[in-house]
């Protein structure tokens, strides 16, 4: 987004940014070009108030050739159906360089037109309009990129605005964050709540019975109020240097995510937002008492998205077996086995002790019982938590026996492999 993608690298194109009028034109021949092979074509709402625009963003969906395959609904004249619908939109628009670094998704570089105004550039300059093509997977997922990306920084604003509360939105849907996995692994922390876009509008308390979602807002300010009747906004009464993200409400500037800092410099209505609707806010009063806490937040979701709290209580429990699983072995297991103690033979010094612990953590982790040692009882309870003192225990009672079966077994092995290669000399 931005029209910036070609206008780098070792052949740079002049990519600059188009009037409204030049925009709606372009924008209406892509739409019309790009019916010919999705059924589904459709750009998100612009932000307010723009003088002029960067790029052109547009969303497809569900090729008219797979839908309606004995329909003849691709011209002879592209691509075979068997061709990358991506490549088959690039050829259609008359693209005449492309990028693409990821499979559903290409930045176009197309010739400006000939019969529309070049304002402020000699005509013999060649100019081009960079056009960013994204294949949705389903209609739905097309609607939902609809809300994402509509209304310029809405979504950045809302964004940083929930996100204290446990929730993030990306290019599928919202999700509610668990706590005590996000700092260790972001991705496995998200549990996916809605890819509904009036599921999810309905949970932030964001109105959209009336013109919100069917054109630009008027103004920047506009959007912005807009933005704060979302239930989770508000504004502390007073600048606290010490809150942090996770208190919630607007905080010190300096706490932001890198991101969130990124946005700053290079999105001028989020900055506005920081810089100076916040601050109005809060010297008019407004927004000042907070109405939720994570913890109120996490269960209305439950509530309001039925069948999320099982997954959500499943993958913490599934994270939580795998952590102790990760210290079990070294933090117990290895840890129960007595060090070697002066005057022992070496043999077991080296070797004893290493065999045990490897086969004691099969016994225990894997259930592989093929040495002849077994638990007494389960080491686990009904969640599948190790009990770790069993677990102890039954290291310290048995990793002699365990380690002296392993070495004989290694031995019979040993022995096998020597015989196996004086057959194999012989013949």
């Amino acid at each position: 987004m931005g029209g910036s993608a070609f206008s780098s690298g070792s052949n740079p194109l002049f990519t600059p940014r188009m009037s409204p009028r030049v925009y709606q034109h372009v924008l209406s021949t892509c739409h019309a070009k790009l019916r010919e092979l999705f059924i589904v074509v459709a750009t998100p709402i612009e932000g307010p108030a723009k003088k002029d625009h960067g790029d052109i963003d547009i969303l497809v969906a569900l090729e008219k050739i797979a839908a309606f395959p004995s329909s003849g609904a691709c011209s002879t004249s592209l691509s075979p159906p068997t061709e990358d619908p991506l490549k088959v939109a690039a050829f259609l628009l008359g693209a005449e360089r492309s990028i693409r670094e990821q499979p559903n998704a290409i930045n176009l570089a197309i010739p400006w037109p000939n019969d529309l105004p070049q304002e402020g550039t000699s005509s013999d300059v060649p100019r081009y309009i960079q056009v960013d093509l994204h294949l949705c997977n389903s209609v739905e997922h097309l609607q939902w990129m609809l809300l994402k990306q509509a209304h310029g920084d809405l979504w950045n604003i809302l964004g940083s605005t929930i996100r204290p509360y446990g929730l993030t939105v990306d290019e599928v849907g919202l999700y509610i964050r668990i706590p005590e996995i996000e700092n260790l692994n972001k991705k496995q922390s998200k549990v996916l709540l809605s890819s509904d876009p009036t599921e999810i509008l309905s949970f932030l308390g964001l109105k959209y019975d009336s013109t919100q979602w069917e054109r630009p807002f008027a103004s920047v300010e506009e959007l912005m109020e807009y933005a704060a009747t979302c239930r989770l906004f508000w504004v502390r009464p007073e600048q606290d240097d010490s809150a942090t993200e996770a208190d919630g409400g607007d905080f010190d500037r300096s706490k932001l995510k890198a991101n969130d800092r990124r946005r700053m410099k290079g999105r001028a209505a989020f900055r506005k937002w920081y810089d100076e609707f916040i601050p109005a806010c809060r010297e008019a009063g407004r927004f000042t008492t907070p109405i939720s806490t994570r913890d109120t937040v996490r269960e209305d979701a439950f509530e309001q998205f039925p069948g999320t709290r099982q997954v959500y209580a499943n993958r913490l429990l599934e994270w939580r077996k795998e952590q102790q699983r990760h210290t079990l072995w070294r933090g117990v297991i290895k840890a129960s086995i007595p060090e070697w103690q002066e005057g022992e033979e070496e043999h077991n010094k080296r070797h004893l002790r290493s065999l045990a612990a490897s086969s004691l953590k099969k016994i225990v982790m894997q259930d592989d019982y093929s040495l002849g040692v077994r638990p007494p009882s389960t080491l686990r309870d009904p969640d599948g938590f190790y009990n770790e003192d069993k677990v102890r225990e039954f290291v310290v009672d048995n990793w002699r026996r365990v380690g002296e079966a392993a070495w004989e077994e290694s031995q019979k092995k040993y022995a096998k492999r020597l015989a196996e290669q004086g057959d194999k000399r012989t013949s």
